[in-house]
């Protein structure tokens, strides 16, 4: 059975070969029979890679520890959902079930092409051919799944203990789907480039498989950092982890292209950029997997490491090396539709900006990992660039955006006219103002708390407000603007989503951390809780025991009671503790208690202690951002929204739009006038509102919730805060991605207690740090150097470029103008020159 499984493989191989071959051959020759073979020959490989799947479930399922993967990766005593995701928990397994949703894609993409796209075969046909070719490779060679084990072993030796999370079993599988739903927008852009140009078609199809590649990718991201939430116990969901940033990185590449889409469907402009970027993030998804499994980088993902990264570099420079070749040699060939090359203040440079905001953040993070590689490759000097150097330029990229999508979607195509700009801007920003000065007064905001507020809340005004101009501009007619105007309402839900994530990034910083020691019965106070130790439980399920505290928590604001059980596990396959998270959740915040140790005798328990807020708000966002982008998703017709001229109205090259208005009208005169679509309307708006003002204002109002002071039985040890600053800047020697503020291991623990001690010296945060430095080298830093001559290049760089960069593009609008206006004049010139000459004809 398992060798039905393999050579199922190496069929499958065979068949994206002659694919590949027969769509090399088709691009000069484009035989209707031979592309018809080259597209069933990949349909082929889906059935040959999905039997070979089949294959290695019954081998989990049945404990056939003859096959390697099984034996390592599996146990008998496995729960069954673990046991079924174990076939993904690790290279090999992982590798086939990429190559399995990419076959399925593929095979579901070429039995959907438009035709209008018929002409794109051979081309498509090479481009998913070459990647399932060198997927299937992979899968034969270094990373063959069902390779036999002697002697056959008894028990299996399990899974990763870190993987034995319910996140975990989704997340892979999510995270490979976006991925490979990437490749038909690498596929058709690689199309476009071979034949030397699109269809208004081509954009619709690149659209939708685009946007739901986000949404995928979207989940993934949040779903993986949901998982570093409750599994790791340190508090955080991001801490720009090399292998987080390499998920990162094609999102933020597919998102900058479906912006420059909307550009390019509407003004014809940037097609090239459009072509780049789709084919640029599906080159970057391997570099996640490269990082991962090579170990050149240390992460607390890469949780295998193989032989198959150098194939992966290979096909990463491969890919950057294609793209970059045929958009430099094959690009001048697609040409746009713009009417003139002049770029006036509108809402496409209004995305150009906000393109740049992405791709500069997409570069930061490109730079930021693979840097430390280079330097350490080239000059033999190892340093880090962690969560701090990122942070510094986030916040800056972040109010860029909120500030651009607040004032770009009151724009319209081709001039920054704004209908009623006082109304529309000033408007919003009275109310925020008004509430944020409210919030603000009332919890003791600090400057950067109500700036971040007062902006996001803004924004949120100037969307709802162009929500409503558009729906006046619609003659409040609910039903046609859900009829023709579902991808604006997703991009606005979107919108709303991206700003609930922004409102709960912000939120972060304002986190309160404590330890405490409580024996049994002892009770605690940490902001606003009153926290008792009501002893240890202890259980065991399948292949882990559990360790439990019970900890009895009560709310001293609202008198609510409540049990909160961090526990910590450990299995049959490793010797070491891990954390199971306690968590309380409100919508506000999360009251997070990690049981760091534990005595079985006297039932005491050692506490860390976590007030995060706005924490919810960020995992809403995602349900609100991927809610919009399938509302967008469900728009079939042709035309993906209405436009509207310089006078507010409707415009349209299509009578439908206006004669469906006027129909409803007089329809509806008969009846009661409009009485169902303008309830359709006030729903949209009341919803608007209502997501708005309740989440986001909410939020802020929770952010400072600490509660009446009661009578404390045991003080929680609250970290001293110069400790606190110098700590979180240096990295801990053993563990991964943690500073030694948030790790525990006993060289942090160390570490601070040296830290402690100097500073009880007197000594000051430059001469501990200086003496870390001495001790470990610049390695121990989480951010480079800026007094070093590498770390004021890195420094300076990004510094640079997110100051000079907005400066170069007004530069190069205004130059476009000039440019327009001196062509005008040329032309005019060489009119009358013309007519000129054409009069001393006639006198001669």
């Amino acid at each position: 059975m398992v060798e039905v499984g393999f050579f199922s493989l190496c069929l499958g191989l065979c068949f994206s070969i002659y694919a590949l071959v027969m769509g090399i051959y088709s691009l000069n020759k484009p035989l209707s029979g031979v592309v018809a073979s080259a597209r069933n020959a990949l349909i082929a490989v889906f059935v040959c890679v999905l039997l070979s799947s089949l294959v290695m479930w019954n081998a989990i399922f049945f404990h056939d520890f003859s096959v390697k993967y099984v034996y390592k990766h599996s146990a008998v005593d496995m729960p069954p959902l673990y046991l079924f995701t174990s076939f993904w928990s690790a290279l090999e397994g992982s590798h086939l079930l990429w190559t399995l949703i990419m076959s399925a894609i593929v095979a579901f993409a070429l039995a959907t092409v438009r035709k209008s796209n018929l002409s794109l075969y051979p081309a498509l046909c090479v481009a998913f051919g070459c990647a399932l070719t060198f997927m299937l490779f992979l899968n034969v060679t270094f990373s063959a799944p069902l390779e036999r084990f002697f002697p056959v072993g008894k028990f299996g030796e399990g899974m990763n203990a870190l993987l034995q999370n319910p996140y975990m079993a989704i997340h892979p599988p999510m995270l490979f789907t976006g991925y490979c739903l990437l490749i038909v927008p690498f596929a058709y852009s690689f199309a476009a480039l071979i034949r030397g140009g699109f269809t208004t078609e081509w954009l619709a199809t690149v659209r939708r498989w685009s946007l739901l590649a986000w949404a995928v990718l979207s989940i993934a991201i949040f779903l993986g950092g949901k998982w570093a939430y409750v599994e790791l116990g340190w508090g955080g969901y991001w801490g720009w982890d090399p292998v987080e940033n390499s998920s990162l990185m094609p999102w933020l590449a597919i998102t900058a292209a479906i912006h420059t889409l909307l550009i390019t469907d509407k003004t014809g402009r940037l097609p090239r950029l459009l072509l780049f970027l789709n084919m640029l993030a599906f080159a970057l998804t391997f570099l996640g997997t490269f990082i991962t499994r090579s170990g050149i980088i240390s992460s607390v993902h890469s949780f295998a490491e193989s032989e198959i990264g150098p194939s992966y570099l290979i096909w990463v420079v491969f890919l950057l090396a294609l793209t970059s070749g045929l958009v430099f040699t094959r690009g001048h060939l697609i040409q746009g539709a713009a009417k003139t090359n002049e770029w006036r203040v509108s809402k496409e440079s209004a995305l150009l900006f906000t393109n740049f905001f992405i791709l500069f953040l997409l570069a930061l993070v490109f730079i930021g990992t693979i840097l430390p590689l280079v330097v350490e490759a080239t000059r033999g000097i190892k340093i880090s660039i962690q969560q701090p150097f990122f942070n510094a330029f986030a916040p800056w990229i972040g109010g860029g955006l909120v500030l651009l999508l607040g004032v770009g979607n009151l724009m319209r195509w081709r001039n920054g006219k704004i209908e009623d700009p006082l109304t529309c801007l000033l408007f919003p920003l009275l109310w925020a103002g008004l509430l944020t000065y409210f919030l603000a007064e009332r919890k003791n905001f600090d400057a950067v708390s109500s700036l971040t507020f007062l902006i996001v809340l803004w924004t949120c005004g100037v969307l709802i407000m162009d929500l409503v101009y558009k729906l006046r501009s619609m003659r409040w007619n609910g039903k046609a603007f859900l009829i023709y105007n579902r991808p604006y309402l997703g991009a606005f839900i979107i919108h709303i989503g991206f700003l609930f994530a922004i409102a709960g990034f912000a939120g972060n910083y304002r986190g309160i951390s404590a330890e405490a020691h409580l024996n049994l019965n002892e009770s605690t106070q940490f902001n606003g809780y009153t926290i008792t130790n009501q002893g240890l439980g202890f259980t065991r399920e399948y292949n882990a025991q559990y360790v439990i505290g019970k900890l009895k928590s009560v709310d001293n604001q609202s008198g609510e009671t409540f049990f909160v059980n961090p526990m910590r596990s450990k299995f049959t396959n490793n010797e070491q503790w891990f954390n199971e998270i306690g968590i309380h959740s409100t919508f506000w915040h999360d009251l997070y208690i990690v049981l760091a140790s534990f005595d079985v005798n006297n039932q005491s328990v050692t506490l860390k202690l976590n007030w995060n807020p706005t924490v919810k708000l960020v995992w809403t966002s995602l349900v609100i951002m991927v809610l919009g982008a399938f509302i967008s998703l469900t728009h079939r017709i042709r035309r993906r929204s209405l436009d509207f001229d310089d006078n507010g109205k409707v415009s349209s090259t299509e009578n439908t739009i206006e004669e469906f208005l006027q129909e409803s009208i007089r329809t509806s005169s008969i009846q009661n006038p409009q009485f169902a679509s303008k309830v359709t309307s006030l729903s949209i708006i009341i919803f608007a509102l209502f997501v708005t003002l309740l989440g986001l204002s909410g939020s802020a109002w929770g952010q400072s919730q600490n509660g009446n002071s009661i009578q404390k039985e045991v003080r929680p040890v609250m970290l001293n805060p110069q400790l606190e600053e110098v700590a979180k800047e240096l990295r801990c020697p053993t563990c991964i991605g943690m500073s030694v503020l948030e790790s525990g291991t006993l060289q942090s623990v160390a570490m601070r207690t040296e830290i402690e001690k100097q500073l009880s010296e007197g000594k000051s945060k430059a001469e501990i740090i200086s003496y870390f430095k001495k001790a470990y080298g610049p390695w121990i830093l989480r951010e480079p150097d800026v007094h070093s001559s590498i770390g004021f290049v890195i420094w300076s760089i990004p510094i640079l470029g997110l100051l000079l960069g907005p400066l170069f593009i007004v530069f190069a609008l205004r130059n476009s103008r000039k440019k327009k206006n001196q062509d005008d004049q040329n032309l005019l010139n060489e009119i009358k020159k013309f007519i000129e000459e054409q009069k001393k004809g006639m006198k001669s």
